[in-house]
Order: C-alpha cells, then structure tokens, then sequence
C-alpha cells in the first residue's frame, strides 16, 4: 500500500492449491503500471512444482497424577519449521526454543501441577497453519478437555517489541473473557518487571488460529516481523525506527545472529511465569468462564513462580 515497509515484494502465504501461478511485485513496479499513459505488456515466467512431503508434530502430553486435571489441559505450542529462503532461527527457532525451556524448566521445578500442560511443536505453519489445524481435527472429539493454548511465535526479533495478543479483541464472544485474563497475566509480569508492552491484534495469524476458531481461548507472545518500528515504539522499546522489526524476516540472513537475547530471556520469563500459574490454578474454570481478571491471584504468585521455575542462566 506504498507506507512504511510495505513497498516491498508481496510474500503472501495462499493456504491452498491454486489453479494457476500467482506472483507478487513491490509498490513502486505496480505504481508505474498504473501511473503508465499506454497499455503495459508484462512477460512473467512461474518455475513451480507441486510436490507432497511428509511432516509432523511433536506432542509431548506431561505426565500426570492422581491431583492433575486431565480434562482442563493447557496446549502450548510453537511451530518448528521456517520458510525455504533461510534457517528460521527466530521464526520460529525462538519461540521453539522458548517452549521447549518450558518443558526443562517445569521438569526441574518443583511446582504442584494442577492441570495437565501439553507442550507442542508444530509442523508445516508456513504453508497455512497445518500442524496446528490437524492437531485440533485430530482432537474433536476431546476439544472440551482444553482449557487454552499458549502460543510462542517469534520472542527473540532483534528489533522487537514486547508484543501481547490482544485477547480483548477476540471476534468469538464466548472466549473473549478468558483470553483476556491470559492477557493480563502476561501483562502483569511486564509491569513487574517495569518493562513496556503493546497489545498485538488477536487475528489467529499463526498457530493459535485453529484453536480460537473452534471456541478454545488462547495467548502468547510476539516481538514482530515485517512492519517497520516507529518513532514512538522506538522511544518506548528502544531499537531503530523506520526499520523493521525483524529486516530477516523470511530471509536467509535469519541465523543466531538475528536474535536479541533480552529480549528472548525477558519473554521467556513472562511465558513462565504465565504457564506457571494457570498449570497451578485449581480454580482454572473461573479464568476461562468467567470475566473475572487474574491480576490479584497472578500477583501474588508472582514471585513464588520466580524463585522456584525460572533460571537466570538459561540461555
């Protein structure tokens, strides 16, 4: 639309087979066609393949006890693969990165788990969410034992923001309550830790997209891809205006070396935290049916969840 960083090549995601090629151009090219006084003749040329390959998810369900709740499970999920253009190390080397922590550290930990916690790394969500789509079909028929899903896709953006899904803004009235209370309580680590945050839209761009759309509330983290940072985000996280949040964003250049490591540990802590206390909540019911907010119970686990869970030297 010719603003900000959105003048570049079009790399759009279909989600499905198309009947013919499709291609993207920047803003200035599509420009000077319009702007052109005569007829433009374009020659384009599509080296495709239509092709199957085989992927998977790893689901990795924590093993329970007599006090677990297996029918109020907490899915947290982060997608594994990257775009064919480069190594994906914070999309979603990250976010994946982050969610398998979370599994180390709660096995480490001494926390008395009251829902089941199952950790997810998805498949193919790239090419339209496909992981995550076939783990709620897969699941149907169990959809009502899951309490919520977290989602951790890029937390380490070396431009970032501190990004929280807007969960207020969810379109599906039934689950606005409680994604809004998971809000809050990433929320309430930032203003803990007297660290600025902006809330995301909540459009089930990436994988918790499936689980909202079949009524299981959700939450997560994000620190920003493509669109430019501007002069008061700037001023409020630091980092480059007029420059994207992540420049390698669905590029080869994004390596270990596109990382920011505050960044990555301070949400790495604000997803602990958060896992931390809804796995421990024996009242878990009155966070996803109700619009009660959890800032007073979330408080005041706070620093108990600091001590037991999280480790400074976990990078």
């Amino acid at each position: 639309e010719g603003t900000g960083s959105r003048m570049g090549v079009v790399y759009g995601t279909l989600g499905s087979l198309q009947d013919g090629p499709v291609f993207g151009t920047s803003y200035l090219v599509g420009e000077s066609i319009l702007a052109s006084s005569s007829s433009v003749q374009l020659s384009m040329m599509a080296d495709t393949a239509v092709v199957e390959r085989t992927t998977a998810n790893i689901i990795c369900p924590w093993p329970v006890g007599e006090e677990v709740k297996t029918d109020k499970q907490i899915v947290v999920g982060s997608h594994l693969d990257s775009v064919p253009a480069g190594p994906g190390i914070n999309d979603n080397g990250s976010g994946s990165a982050t969610n398998l922590e979370l599994a180390i550290q709660m096995a480490q930990g001494s926390l008395e788990i009251a829902n089941q916690v199952v950790f997810c790394w998805w498949g193919a969500e790239e090419i339209g969410l496909l992981g995550s789509e076939n783990y709620v079909e897969s699941r149907r028929d169990t959809l009502d034992q899951i309490a919520l899903n977290l989602n951790f896709d890029m937390t380490g953006s070396p431009n970032y923001i501190y990004g929280v899904y807007n969960g207020s803004d969810a379109e599906d009235v039934t689950i606005r309550k409680a994604s809004y209370n998971i809000e809050r309580l990433f929320v309430n680590y930032y203003e803990s830790q007297e660290l600025p945050y902006k809330l995301e839209p909540f459009t089930g761009r990436s994988d918790y997209g499936p689980f909202i759309e079949v009524g299981i509330p959700a939450g997560g983290l994000f620190t920003g891809a493509e669109v430019t940072k501007t002069e008061e985000e700037r001023i409020k996280f630091g980092g480059l205006a007029n420059a994207a949040y992540d420049p390698c964003y669905h590029k080869a250049c994004d390596t270990v070396y596109n990382i920011d490591h505050i960044a990555l540990l301070n949400n790495g802590r604000a997803a602990a935290y958060t896992l931390g206390t809804l796995s421990t909540m024996e009242d878990i019911d009155e966070l996803v049916a109700t619009s009660q907010s959890t800032d007073r119970r979330g408080r005041s686990l706070l620093q108990q969840h600091q001590r037991l869970w999280w480790k400074d030297d976990w990078m």
